[in-house]
């Protein structure tokens, strides 16, 4: 795809098409599950520009879901295709800046925290954002397999908490 026709295609993701209703949470969704049944970085390509510009433009929780979706697709290929540093698709450490920017409760303090008696006691906007670590963490132990822990050794203890985690 030619670079201004990427953005010219990214001003009318989530836009009404013919003047109709197009739903374009489907529509990248079905290009992702395309792109992991034929193997194809290029529908892979289409459903991540997709899932992107929506992520930009929802709410916090829309915008954990896509991009859930979107790093699930990228883990699965790279387990599929094998990891390629510096691929738009399939370099790892896409996966690990995103599950960086969810992890902002230290964890030594989501440890303190998981060992409460009474989860109750925890503030209900901590308890979300233990959550939505925790399924960025189902993503980070999906490519495990590739280095990537390795390379980042903290992964390991955070991977260790994640079956505690809410």
């Amino acid at each position: 795809m030619a670079p201004g026709t990427r953005n010219r295609w990214r001003q009318h993701i989530g836009e009404l098409v013919g003047g109709e209703f197009f739903n374009w949470e489907l529509f990248a969704s079905t290009a992702a599950a395309r792109a992991r049944e034929e193997r194809s970085l290029p529908w892979a390509h289409i459903a991540l520009v997709v899932y992107g510009v929506l992520a930009e433009r929802a709410s916090a929780d829309e915008k954990h879901s896509i991009m859930l979706s979107a790093m699930n697709l990228r883990g699965g290929l790279i387990v599929d295709l094998g990891p390629r540093d510096g691929d738009a698709v399939l370099d790892p450490e896409t996966i690990v800046a995103w599950f960086r920017s969810l992890a902002t409760v230290p964890i030594e303090e989501a440890a303190r925290l998981l060992s409460s008696e009474d989860w109750r006691t925890i503030p209900i906007e901590t308890l979300l954002k233990l959550r939505y670590i925790k399924s960025a963490l189902n993503v980070v132990s999906l490519i495990s397999g590739t280095g990537v822990v390795q390379k980042h050794p903290e992964l390991e203890n955070w991977l260790q908490l994640r079956p505690r985690l809410p």
